[in-house]
This record gives C-alpha cells, sequence and structure tokens, in this order.
C-alpha cells in the first residue's frame, strides 16, 4: 500500500510541476491515497477511514472536505483573509506605496552597489512584515526601488534577484505561512512573531544580506555586462494616483502595533486578535480616506477592496490550505509518515535529521509548486504527531520548516515572484534563480543552525 501511495505523491508531484491547477491536483491526490487506505482497511485515527461520516465512503471523502473548509474558515482562514482583506485596502490607498516610498529614501545615499543590494534585502524583509504578500512587496519594489538601483550602477539581473527574495522568511503576524505555523503551535501569531521567528530572522536575515553582497558581486564578475534598457515602466494608472500624506506610510503598520501592544507581552488586560486589530486598522484607514477626500461616500466605497481581497485570499490561500490538508490526511492514512519516523528512530538518528528531513521535504515541494505556503500546509498538519513521537519541541520542528518554505520558494523558477522579477529585468527565471541560489541555501543552513540553538 506505501509503495502505491509514493506513486500517488510522485504523479501528484509531476503534475504540478507541470502546471495542473494544485488546488485540484492536492484533493484528487488526497482522494487517491485515502481511498487506497480504506481498501487496505487501515485504522488511523483522525483519517476518516475507520468511522463513517455519511455512512457511504465516496460521500465522505466529500463530507471530509467540507467539514475542512467549515474548520478552516472559521478559524485560520479568517484570518488570512482579514489580512489580505487589509493588504488590499492598503494598496488601494496607496498606504503600501507610502511605506515602500519612505522606507527606500535613505538607499540611495549609498555608493557601493553591492552594499546598496545587500540593504536592500534587509529593508525589504523588514517591509515584508507588514506587506506579507511576496509578489506584491515585489512588485512595490519593482515599481518604487528596481529603476533606482539600476540608475545606481547595479545590474538588473541582481536588482531583480534580490527583490525577488525581500520575502523570503515570511515574516509577521499577517503572513498565512506564519497564522498556520502558529496555529499549529498552539499560541497566537503575535507570540510566534515575537517569541520565535524574530530570534531566528536576527541571525538568517544578515547572513542573507552578507551571501547577497558575495554572491551578486561574484557573479557580476564573471559574467558579461549586458547592455539594458530594462527600467521598468509604471503603469499608467499608477501615474494618475495623486499623492498622499506621509503619515499613509504608518496605517500599514497598525495592526502590528495593536497587536504587540495590546497583548501578553504588555498590557494583559486588553487582548485583541489579528482579525479585530485588521477591523480596527480598517476603520481607521476609511476615516483617513474620509478627511483627505473630504467625502463620506468615497471613504465608505473604500470596504470593498476591503472585501474584495478577503476574497481575492479565500480563492487562493484558504482553499490551498484546504486542499493540501485533506492530500495530508491521505498521507496519514497511508502509513508513511509513521513509517518514515520509524526509520528515524530505529536508526537512533535523533530529532535534528527529523528537522533536516521535514526542511528537504518542504523545499523540494515548494521548489516544485513554487509557493511556500503550499509545501507548508501539506505538512502542517502532520508535525505535532511526529514531534511527539520524537519527544522534542513542535516549534523547533515547524519553526525551520515554514522559513525553509519561503527561502525554497525563492529558488523555483516557477514561482509568481521570480517571473515576475525576471519579467522587469527581461531574463528568464533561471538567471534569477541562479543569483538567489547561493543566498538561499545560506538561509537555509542558517535557519537550521539558529534554530537548534535559539528555539
Amino acid at each position: 500500500m506505501q509503495i502505491l501511495a509514493l506513486i500517488i505523491i510522485a504523479i501528484t508531484v509531476f503534475l504540478i510541476a507541470r502546471r495542473y491547477q494544485t488546488h485540484a491536483t492536492l484533493f484528487l491526490a488526497g482522494f487517491a491515497l485515502l481511498t487506497t487506505a480504506y481498501i487496505a482497511q487501515v485504522r488511523v485515527e483522525g483519517a476518516g477511514v475507520a468511522e463513517s461520516i455519511t455512512g457511504l465512503f465516496a460521500f465522505d471523502l466529500f463530507a471530509m472536505v467540507s467539514e475542512a473548509f467549515s474548520n478552516r474558515v472559521a478559524r485560520i482562514g479568517m484570518i488570512i483573509m482579514a489580512a489580505g482583506g487589509f493588504a488590499k485596502y492598503m494598496t488601494s490607498i496607496s498606504a503600501s506605496t507610502a511605506l515602500v516610498n519612505l522606507s527606500i529614501k535613505p538607499l540611495s545615499r549609498v555608493s557601493n552597489p553591492y552594499v546598496l543590494l545587500a540593504i536592500t534585502y534587509v529593508a525589504g524583509q523588514t517591509l515584508n512584515i507588514f506587506i506579507p504578500s511576496a509578489a506584491g512587496l515585489a512588485m512595490l519594489l519593482l515599481v518604487a526601488m528596481y529603476p533606482t538601483l539600476v540608475q545606481l550602477g547595479v545590474r538588473p539581473v541582481a536588482a531583480a534577484a534580490v527583490i525577488g527574495t525581500t520575502a523570503c522568511l515570511d515574516l509577521g503576524p499577517a503572513s498565512p505561512a506564519a497564522n498556520v505555523t502558529a496555529e499549529v503551535i498552539g499560541i497566537s501569531p503575535i507570540e510566534y512573531f515575537v517569541q520565535y521567528q524574530l530570534k531566528v530572522s536576527a541571525v538568517v536575515v544578515p547572513v542573507v544580506a552578507g551571501l547577497h553582497f558575495i554572491w551578486q558581486r561574484w557573479c557580476d564578475q564573471r559574467e558579461p555586462e549586458v547592455q539594458s534598457t530594462s527600467v521598468l515602466e509604471v503603469p499608467a494608472e499608477n501615474d494618475k494616483q495623486d499623492s498622499v500624506p506621509a503619515i499613509y506610510a504608518l496605517l500599514p503598520i497598525l495592526p502590528l502595533f495593536l497587536l504587540f501592544v495590546f497583548s501578553p507581552l504588555f498590557l494583559t488586560a486588553i487582548r485583541l486578535d489579528v482579525v479585530t486589530a485588521m477591523l480596527i486598522s480598517l476603520a481607521i484607514g476609511m476615516t483617513c480616506e474620509g478627511i483627505r477626500h473630504r467625502s463620506l461616500r468615497k471613504s465608505l466605497s473604500g470596504i470593498t477592496d476591503f472585501f474584495r481581497g478577503m476574497g481575492e485570499i479565500f480563492s487562493s490561500v484558504v482553499t490551498l490550505i484546504v486542499a493540501a490538508e485533506v492530500f495530508a490526511m491521505g498521507i496519514k492514512a497511508t502509513g508513511l509518515i509513521g513509517s518514515l519516523v520509524a526509520m528515524v528512530e530505529g536508526n537512533e538518528l535523533g530529532s535534528s535529521v527529523m528537522v533536516l528531513t521535514m526542511v528537504l521535504l518542504l523545499g523540494v515541494a515548494a521548489m516544485l509548486t513554487g509557493s511556500g505556503n503550499a509545501a507548508l500546509f501539506s505538512f502542517s498538519g502532520m508535525m505535532p504527531a511526529i514531534a511527539g513521537r520524537m519527544n522534542t519541541p513542535i516549534v523547533s520542528l515547524i519553526l525551520p520548516s515554514q522559513f525553509a518554505g519561503g527561502l525554497f520558494r525563492s529558488i523555483s523558477p516557477v514561482a509568481g515572484v521570480i517571473i515576475a522579477v525576471a519579467g522587469a529585468a527581461k531574463v528568464t527565471p533561471f538567471a534569477i534563480v541562479k543569483r538567489t541560489s547561493v543566498p538561499m541555501i545560506g538561509g537555509v543552513i542558517a535557519t537550521m543552525v539558529a534554530s537548534h540553538f535559539l528555539v
């Protein structure tokens, strides 16, 4: 049965690599794995094989999907959708652009192009805390920072590569990956961010920045300089946007500020969750829009951007979480994970080898799918059981896995963010991947070392 399960997983990987629709492919693979386990009469607690939900197994498969949607949308799905809606609203009122413009102004004073690239990565990774979309942040930086980098002597391919990695760690309580990880650990997203992500990222970010400095210079010295007119053209609609007040740069930071202040870390009498903080910040943003335009109609109409952003996140991220959960159910039902853990235990290889195994599994999945989220969501549900079997804290297993998903995504030629920055530099995605490979692999190693000693 496990050989058949491996064949199904291999076919799934092949289909996803060939750009078949990821959600539907994961659902189909999950159904195939669950059916395999059901036919073999494998009894796995919580896998939905031993007990029938509807009385007919064929209907049980769809009932599992329905139950997964109900559970995820009501909990983690709502958090992620609220964060996505708020990010969409911040973009629509140009507050995200104001934050990026404010952040990159000091960079134009740096003369050394490779120092500039290293600082650009650090600035972008910091902005990722407030702008959780990797592709969204990259597009903002392509418009706001890429032309400046090229004009200051940075090669287009190097500038694009650095911009493509600015969200490689998926930092902050608004990140879907961080929210799922926090739920698996059993803590709030802000606690996960402050207590764990910040400590490890304080090691990883300087390592990645330093490797960008070294690797981009090394590549430039060995590659002939190509004459390029690649200065990104700003879309016409951006030209028509009227300038926003400088104070708008603070609006994307509001949810993090509220979550940080009204948390167990500071004020224990008042507690805010992510959704509430996003809604409060939305109300403040709408108020600012009303004052700025002196129009109640204009202020109220902006809420549709928030809801539109929620819908986009539901159709892409939340549905992916559910599809990955069904796929994970199938893998658990076939006993593959139990066999993997037993193999590690039997050889007395220890928890460090299991961490390395999960990091590599997620890394391969992220490279094939072009999505760190898809990789993490596929395996996160299994990690508590694995950590329990290995007698190791869950956070020491899932945190490096979460970081690895984003790092390996940045060396995937099919990742949306890599394709976007490659188009801006007018090079192939593989040229970008060559430029991102060494900094990202170094980031993975730094993540594992830092997690081992700091978590």
